[in-house]
């Protein structure tokens, strides 16, 4: 992509995604991932983590994590390594792609234990054929599953956060009153004990609101 390294402005944060100075290279992207059934993310494992410029990708859509999005979209994660540590790669990114609103993310991570010369082993291929088609039938069937307890927190303390107007308005203040009154966005669905959770939630961050104001002032 040849994608300029973030530079920290704040810009995507306080007037919308558009206003980043690299919009030009993020936004295709972005648009391919709303286009999707469904997305596969191949993954390099760097020291167990994602490689730097993988990094350097996710936090130009860092926003997302205050305005989520991709709501009804599925991932699967690979990521192949010499020895150990694809466990822990698949799962930063699939953390990532929970705050942006993925449905489910599946992940793949494969341990090879020879070097340059990796030949998937049976147990190999018998999990990649498991996980793959796992992710195919979720995707083929539509189905939404209830979002996870980490995922749906800061989607009730950002509504409530930003229901109290201040004098640093910000993109979050035009993007949150679509969901007002809301626990999760529609058609996601809810079992009784993760709808009050995000009842106590929002009402938490009712009261954090007083003290607390989100403003990404430089």
């Amino acid at each position: 992509m040849g994608l300029p390294f973030c530079t920290g402005c704040s810009g995507c944060f306080r007037l919308g995604h558009k206003a980043c100075p690299h919009n030009g290279a993020v936004q295709p992207v972005m648009d391919l991932i709303e286009q999707s059934d469904g997305v596969i993310f191949s993954v390099p494992c760097f020291q167990g983590h994602l490689p730097g410029i993988l990094k350097n990708f996710t936090d130009h859509m860092a926003f997302m994590l205050h305005r989520p999005r991709y709501f009804t979209k599925k991932a699967l994660i690979i990521s192949t390594t010499g020895g150990v540590m694809a466990r822990s790669t698949t799962k930063a990114l699939a953390a990532t792609l929970g705050g942006w609103g993925f449905n489910r993310c599946y992940q793949l991570p494969v341990a090879a234990y020879s070097w340059n010369d990796y030949r998937p082993t049976e147990k190999d291929l018998r999990k990649t054929h498991k996980i793959a088609e796992r992710f195919y039938q979720d995707v083929s069937s539509g189905k939404m599953h209830v979002p996870k307890a980490g995922v749906l927190i800061p989607f009730n303390l950002f509504q409530a956060l930003t229901s109290v107007k201040t004098d640093y308005p910000t993109e979050d203040d035009d993007f949150w009153p679509r969901y007002r009154g809301m626990r999760y966005a529609p058609g996601i669905p809810l079992t009784p004990g993760k709808r009050l959770l995000g009842w106590l939630m929002y009402h938490a961050g009712r009261g954090l609101s007083k003290s607390i104001t989100v403003t990404y002032r430089k």
